[in-house]
Formats: C-alpha cells, sequence, structure tokens
C-alpha cells in the first residue's frame, strides 16, 4: 500500500512558503485617525452654522452650513476607506488584498468634486450675466469663519504623508496616499473659494464691485477642476493596475540581476494599495537559482508584496550549467 502524501499543514516547506495576504493594509495609519479627527471637527462646525442660520435668520450661514455637509462626506467617506482597509486586510476573497478600497474612494471623492465644481462654473458664468444682490458683511463672516477651520483640517491632515527615513524624493513620490490626497484636495479646494469670496465681497462691499465675486469664483473653480482631473487620473490609473513606479522597476531589476546567468524575459509591477506593490516576473536561468532564492531577493525591496516570479532553466545554450 503506498504511503499519503503528508497535508499542507503537516509539510514544512510549505509552511515555510505561506505568505502573509494582508499586503501591508493590516495596521492602522495615523492618517486614519486624523481624517475621522477632521470630519468630526467638520461636522461640528456644519450643525453650529446650521443651527446659527436658523436662529438668526442668516441664509448664508444656512447655505454655507449645507455647503459643509458635502465636505464633511467626502472626509468621513476617507477616514471610513482607512477603516474597511484595515478591517479586511486579511479577507481571502479579496485576492489581492484590501489597499484599493482607499484608491476607489479617493476617485469617488474626486469625481464627486469634479461634478460639483461643474455647477459652480456654472453659476457663476450665470451671476456675471445676471448679478444678483450680496449681503457682504453677512458672508464676509461666514467665509472668515469657512477659512479658519479648513485651515486647521489641512493643518491636521498635512503632516500625516506616512514615508521611511532613509528614502530618496523619488521613493518618496511613490508612497503618496492617494485617499489622503482626495481630503486635502477637498479642503483646499474650500480654502480657495473661501479667499476668492473674501476678496471678492471685500471689493463689493468698499468699491461696490459685484461682478468681481463671481468673476473670481469662477478662475477658483477651473483650478479646483484642474485638481480634481489631476487626482482622477492617479487614482483611475491605480484603479486599472497602471505600470508601478520605475523606482520600483529598477529596484526588482536590480535584484533579479544579481544572479549573471539569468535573463529577465518579462516583468509587471503594480499597486496593491496606499504604498504597497506586488510584481509578476518571468526570468530564464542559465544556472541553477531556485525561485526561492530570486524571491528572497525581491522580498528584500520595501514595500513589495508577494512577489510571484516563473523561472525557466535553459540547458541550450553553450554557457548553461548542466
Amino acid at each position: 500500500m503506498s504511503k499519503q502524501p503528508p497535508s499542507s499543514l503537516e509539510c514544512q516547506t510549505a509552511d515555510q512558503l505561506q505568505y502573509p495576504h494582508d499586503f501591508g493594509q493590516g495596521h492602522k495609519r495615523k492618517a486614519e485617525q486624523r481624517a475621522t479627527l477632521v470630519t468630526l471637527l467638520t461636522l461640528i462646525t456644519m450643525l453650529a452654522e446650521v443651527i446659527a442660520g436658523i436662529v438668526t435668520g442668516s441664509m448664508a450661514l444656512l447655505a454655507d452650513g449645507i455647503h459643509m455637509a458635502g465636505h464633511a462626506m467626502a472626509l468621513g467617506l476617507a477616514a471610513l476607506a482607512y477603516y474597511l482597509s484595515r478591517r479586511h486586510a486579511h479577507d481571502r476573497r479579496l485576492s489581492l488584498g484590501s489597499g484599493k478600497i482607499a484608491d476607489l474612494a479617493a476617485y469617488t471623492s474626486a469625481l464627486l468634486l469634479g461634478v460639483s465644481t461643474l455647477w459652480l462654473i456654472y453659476e457663476s458664468i450665470h451671476r456675471l450675466l445676471t448679478p444678483t444682490e450680496l449681503m457682504p458683511q453677512e458672508a464676509m463672516i461666514v467665509a472668515i469663519i469657512g477659512l479658519a477651520v479648513n485651515l486647521l483640517s489641512i493643518w491636521l491632515l498635512s503632516g500625516q504623508h506616512e514615508h521611511h527615513h532613509g528614502h530618496s524624493e523619488h521613493a518618496h513620490e511613490h508612497h503618496e496616499d492617494s485617499n489622503l490626497r482626495a481630503a486635502l484636495v477637498h479642503i483646499m479646494a474650500d480654502v480657495l473659494t473661501s479667499v476668492a469670496a473674501i476678496a471678492g465681497l471685500a471689493a463689493a462691499w468698499l468699491w461696490g464691485w459685484t461682478w468681481l465675486d463671481p468673476a473670481i469664483a469662477l478662475v477658483a473653480s477651473l483650478i479646483i477642476l484642474r485638481w480634481s482631473w489631476g487626482l482622477l487620473r492617479q487614482t483611475s490609473g491605480v484603479l486599472l493596475d497602471r505600470e508601478g513606479p520605475d523606482t520600483i522597476r529598477h529596484a526588482a531589476l536590480e535584484q533579479l540581476r544579481k544572479h549573471d546567468d539569468t535573463t529577465i524575459v518579462d516583468l509587471h509591477v503594480w499597486s496593491v494599495g496606499q504604498g504597497a506593490w506586488t510584481l509578476v516576473a518571468a526570468v530564464v536561468t542559465h544556472g541553477n537559482t531556485t525561485p526561492e532564492e530570486y524571491r528572497a531577493d525581491l522580498c528584500a525591496i520595501e514595500d513589495l508584496y508577494h512577489p510571484i516570479i516563473e523561472v525557466n532553466y535553459c540547458r541550450n545554450c553553450a554557457h548553461a550549467v548542466d
């Protein structure tokens, strides 16, 4: 009677080849805590403005409070994405991990910002063609409150780019957090519109230039639309598995070429989350280098997870090892 092969639980070799499947998303990021804090700050400001608008009868305060609700939703989406990425980091139904939840949230946020900016462009043009009466003093107070809250929010968020010491500028670039960037773009867009509103309202108040408010808003809208488009391009590239940055690719090539008998025939690198990458490579070796040796070299690359390598042994060339 033939002996049954051991199961994977009894095989030491199989146990040694097990890989973690969290792809670097299983820990709580500082950005998650800060995004949650800024969301709460925005919600509190929103409620305060809505209540004050109802009590005082100020439509400007009420309108800005409702406007803040949109930003609270975008910031809440960013915080939720961090939480879901971490919660589902070990969910094996997600073949390449949960990292792209954050990129999907950033893409959605950029899309919402772009749509709202198109409406703002339409409204600015409409106000230029059909001027309406302004209440500059009341609106100025609202704009200053909004600017102060948004500047505080940027201060809380902007210092939270998690990167590793000793990296070059290019290395820092490929660690960029799209989800955090989406939250920052939303707040920076609001800062820009607040500054534009203050300048336009000041001109209307001092010199009666009511046309300047919609004109500045139109210019600000075009700048925000460009930011939104840039974020859409970045996040859609990640969602569509665009080739990873040259820094990771060159590091992988360098590790594979450490073996002089190796010819690289195929290499694909792509993002699997915030600051996390994976790759598939195919090589031809004229020596006896094993897949385990190649894999060990690739695993030395920081932020590279679960590399897959196909090794083909050539025995036809004159310099091949028998």
